[in-house]
């Protein structure tokens, strides 16, 4: 059994005032900083800022206006903005893409190549400039991630760039940095975290350590979502826990075919990817149900039957009032109906075989056209 984890974990309420500190600890003497451009109006942001700024005067800065997932091409474009006056170490404070953008620039500052040719899983790289992570939505799990995500415009595919070296050497996690945010993209940002958690949990490749992560973070995702509370920051704190705790147990068993559907369909239909992955998560999870896999019992803490069929039924009960609270859409918005619904399914199928290997029972093109036909 392997399990791995490269990056120290800070969590606490205002700990993005002590940056000064964990940067110093890592002997960084010029921070590069990328910021999400929707940061700028947040006061506690601002103050974040002016304090890392008034400690290092020589701070190089870079304000992320990026609309969407970053491309390989913008990625080229940030790494030779900083090229021109070069960090010793970044900083990257926003939600997934901004932190994403931030390993993809450590490493190509330490390596003088084209930023395509790292896509996929590069080998023989550098170690990359050492990166913080300060993630100011809660679910992506980036901030603890070695896959940095990218789109390959000319093929319209997301890849990355996935090499053990992008672990970030810290991670910073301030729930107050997410209060302003909007809401959307709050509730987004935690399905995704429920998308991590069930994806690794019902993996062929889950180990014990990993279901561990898996079900610790998809209750307290799944509880601080069910409670309608998430303005107050114990429930952010909540959040922030099972984003990492369904980001390690991902990377430490593999994902499924809702993620694979997200994207898809958000590199289709430039849906944001947590929303994406919301929209297939409880179809998939009753597909697999339906056909006999009823370990998702373990999911559900307040199951009232020791049936693990019948606590899987509950679950997905408990799910299906959770997706009316949050007003989840199914696929019609995006211009899906049951007249093409198998188009998408069958060029999904051909994009994703590799996710959708990793489903606990068989997952086939007829499978995915089961799943979307509920959906549209």
């Amino acid at each position: 059994m392997n399990f791995f984890l490269s990056t120290d974990l800070v969590i606490g309420v205002n700990e993005a005032l002590n940056l000064n500190e964990h940067l110093a600890a890592l002997a960084v003497q010029k921070p590069g900083i990328i910021y999400d451009a929707n940061l700028a109006g947040n006061l506690y942001f601002q103050d974040v800022l002016k304090n890392l700024t008034t400690g290092y005067k020589n701070s190089v800065l870079y304000c992320n206006e990026f609309g969407g997932e970053p491309t390989y091409a913008h990625l080229e474009n940030v790494a030779e903005f900083f090229r021109g006056n070069v960090p010793d170490g970044i900083i990257a404070i926003g939600g997934g893409s901004t932190l994403d953008l931030g390993k993809g620039v450590a490493l190509l500052l330490t390596n003088q190549v084209p930023a395509l040719s790292l896509k996929g899983f590069p080998k023989g790289v550098n170690d990359p400039l050492p990166l913080v992570t300060v993630p100011s939505l809660l679910g992506s799990g980036a901030e603890v991630s070695f896959n940095a995500v990218f789109i390959d415009e000319a093929e319209g595919r997301k890849l990355g760039i996935n090499s053990r070296k992008n672990f970030p050497k810290k991670a910073v996690i301030d729930p107050a940095l997410s209060m302003t945010a909007p809401m959307e993209s709050v509730i987004a940002s935690a399905m995704d975290s429920l998308v991590h958690c069930v994806d690794s949990f019902g993996s062929v490749k889950h180990t014990a350590l990993s279901r561990i992560f898996s079900v610790e973070g998809f209750q307290r995702t799944f509880y601080a979502l069910q409670q309608g509370q998430l303005d107050r920051a114990e429930s952010r704190l909540d959040l922030a826990i099972g984003s990492v705790c369904g980001t390690v147990a991902l990377m430490n068993s593999g994902d499924g075919p809702t993620n694979g559907f997200a994207y898809y369909l958000g590199v289709r239909n430039k849906v944001p990817h947590g929303l994406a992955g919301a929209i297939f998560l409880k179809e998939v999870m009753r597909y697999n149900h339906n056909h006999g896999y009823e370990k998702y019992a373990l999911l559900n803490p307040m199951r009232s039957s020791p049936s693990p069929s019948e606590a899987t039924a509950e679950l997905l009960e408990e799910m299906d009032e959770l997706y009316r609270q949050l007003s989840i859409p199914t696929l019609v918005p995006y211009g899906y109906g049951k007249s093409n619904a198998a188009d998408f399914a069958h060029h999904a199928s051909e994009a994703l075989k590799g996710s959708f290997s990793g489903n606990p029972v068989e997952f086939t093109e007829e499978s995915a056209r089961s799943v979307v036909f509920q959906l549209t």
